[in-house]
């Protein structure tokens, strides 16, 4: 009985060596089975990458419109005595780029980044440098373009290093001698949109944008609106 299954086993595995054969294709990792018998073949992709890492690195400049004066626990409600500043902000972040090998026109951005903001009015000021990360979607309207139109948006957290203040009245919580500049009382959050034009550069991409963004700081009572132009290098 042993033998005739070993017979039949045999049969078989000499059939299958006699209808298919497999071919790796020049160039690729790729497989392809062919059917000797009906002349059909299946292609078998042997690696398929779906995401193309890049370098990244985004300088900037906004306008920043700074409101102190907000509820610690709502952001969203404004106190009556709540002071406006402005000021403009440099910024520079690095980071990752995520392309998407089947749609090229879409990636994902990771970012680390900082920026500078420096408020006074009235001899009352404040000042902090700011620690972002930004973690973001970028569609870019046929990437195979030299000259593209392209959105992104965004969310991102902030923690304030350097923070400095003086003359702010204690109606603010930064002004009340319990402040405390290190730790959780320094962290933030807020989102980031923008619109503009990406440039291919031999495989390379230049993304030149005008961005709005958003950033609350409940702790301090801060709220900043920025509009400002950026910059983006993708290597």
């Amino acid at each position: 009985m042993k033998k005739i299954f070993k017979l039949v086993l045999a049969l078989v595995c000499a059939t299958m060596v006699q209808t298919s054969r497999a071919e790796v294709n020049p160039g690729s990792d790729d497989i392809t089975v062919l059917n000797t018998e009906n002349e059909t073949s299946v292609q078998v992709p042997t690696s398929d990458p779906t995401v193309k890492f890049r370098f990244r690195v985004d300088v900037g400049a906004s306008f920043a419109a700074m409101r102190l004066g907000t509820d610690p626990n709502d952001p969203a409600i404004i106190k009556e005595s709540s002071i406006n500043f402005s000021s403009f902000e440099p910024s520079v972040a690095l980071g990752t780029d995520l392309q998407l090998t089947r749609n090229p026109d879409l990636s994902f951005m990771g970012l680390l980044g900082f920026g500078y903001q420096s408020y006074s009015k009235d001899k009352q000021e404040v000042k902090y440098g700011q620690l972002q990360l930004r973690l973001g979607v970028t569609y870019v309207f046929d990437h195979s373009k030299k000259y593209a139109p392209l959105v992104y948006g965004g969310f991102n957290g902030n923690y304030l290093v350097g923070f400095d203040s003086k003359n702010i009245s204690p109606d603010y919580w930064i002004g009340k001698p319990s402040f405390d500049k290190s730790g959780k009382d320094m962290l933030g959050f807020g989102f980031f949109l923008g619109g503009g034009v990406n440039m291919d550069l031999d495989g390379h991409d230049l993304r030149l944008s005008l961005e709005y963004g958003f950033n609350a700081i409940p702790p301090l009572e801060i709220q900043v609106h920025t509009i400002g132009v950026k910059a983006a290098f993708i290597l």
